[in-house]
């Protein structure tokens, strides 16, 4: 599916992003802003985690929820929750 998305707009200007850059890179948010053509600046947020751990132990009904995506186009995004 992403690949086909890339394809599909491969004559846009685009950038490729990951959450996870951004929260393990903070330095990820100044080439986000360079892409934008934006002036660099430092950039917080008042958003705090709250729950630590996997979802898969918060969800009481995490089985329910896996076995109701299993075999469906969404399965993935179950298995790299758990992850």
């Amino acid at each position: 599916m992403t690949a086909k998305a890339l394809q599909y707009f491969n004559s846009t200007r685009h950038i490729i992003l990951y959450y996870e850059d951004i929260i393990k890179n903070r330095t990820k948010l100044l080439d986000v802003q360079d892409f934008l053509r934006v002036p660099q600046m430092d950039l917080k947020s008042r958003q705090v985690k709250i729950h630590k751990g996997s979802l898969s132990q918060q969800v009481e009904n995490w089985d329910d929820i896996q076995n109701t995506l299993k075999g469906t186009p969404y399965e993935s995004f179950s298995i790299r929750i758990t992850r």
